[in-house]
């Protein structure tokens, strides 16, 4: 009977803690209990954890993300001026938040997007939206055409977005292809050429003739790096690495057949 009841007081532990809001601090500290969301008369926000009869005030610099099952994901976010709490909506190259623009945090009712990597955009009103939003999403011609023409407007945020992000997978992928084909057809070297690379790297290793082989090699493999992609090889390397082994006979002639 206690074991059950231990069993059961375990479950009851767990699905009280799946309900429970989450805060991670940016130290990677993580708080459960009741979090509200507030602002100071300043306008800045912050937040309340309640476990209990614990409770503690969290500045808004020290949060990394707050978890609420009752809202989603909210993420502290600089929107124009102003510190805010956003409630993440969709994420892609282009993201959608919602935030407040009172006092009550958990008010969600503004629109903000965010480029990946770039800072937060307030979705402008319907007055000034078309130029707004055009130079906005104007690294997506397509897109930025369409706002342009009033094709799409305001209300068309959602289909905005999900044009602009399927605009930009495709050019990423376009850009893939590109950088995949010409490594690709990066010339090659003959079998005679690897060779004679490698025949050195064995005799450098080997050579009481020369010092700092550790310098000779790092230096060598820069110049097998450039021979192999096909790129010209600079004088001072060549020359730094002629220096370096003048004393070994048998380096040098290979050398020469190298680079010639």
């Amino acid at each position: 009977m206690k074991r059950h009841l231990f069993i059961f007081t375990l479950l009851l532990l767990s699905f009280t803690a799946i309900g429970q809001d989450i805060l991670t601090k940016l130290s990677g500290e993580t708080m459960t209990g009741d979090v509200q969301l507030l602002s100071n008369s300043d306008g800045m926000p912050y937040a309340i954890v309640k476990n209990g009869k614990d409770k503690e005030t969290v500045k808004l610099f020290d949060i990394q993300n707050i978890s609420m099952p009752e809202f989603g994901l909210i993420k502290p976010m600089k929107i124009g001026e102003q510190y805010r709490f956003a409630l993440l909506v969709s994420e892609d190259y282009l993201s959608v938040y919602k935030y407040s623009s009172s006092n009550r945090m958990d008010d969600f009712g503004m629109i903000a997007l965010q480029k990946f990597g770039g800072s937060a955009f307030d979705l402008p009103g319907i007055m000034g939206f078309r130029k707004l939003m055009a130079d906005y999403l104007s690294d997506c011609k397509e897109v930025s055409d369409k706002i342009e023409e009033k094709e799409f407007k305001r209300g068309d945020i959602d289909q905005i977005v999900a044009d602009y992000n399927g605009c930009i997978a495709l050019k990423n992928s376009i850009q893939q292809e590109t950088v995949s084909y010409y490594k690709a057809t990066a010339p090659k070297i003959s079998e005679t050429k690897g060779a004679l690379l490698l025949d050195f790297e064995k005799l450098l290793k080997a050579s009481k003739q020369v010092e700092e082989k550790d310098v000779v090699s790092e230096m060598f493999s820069d110049l097998s790096s450039k021979i192999k992609k096909g790129e010209k090889v600079p004088e001072y390397l060549i020359n730094a690495i002629k220096d370096a082994i003048k004393n070994d006979q048998k380096l040098v002639e290979l050398m020469n057949k190298i680079i010639e």
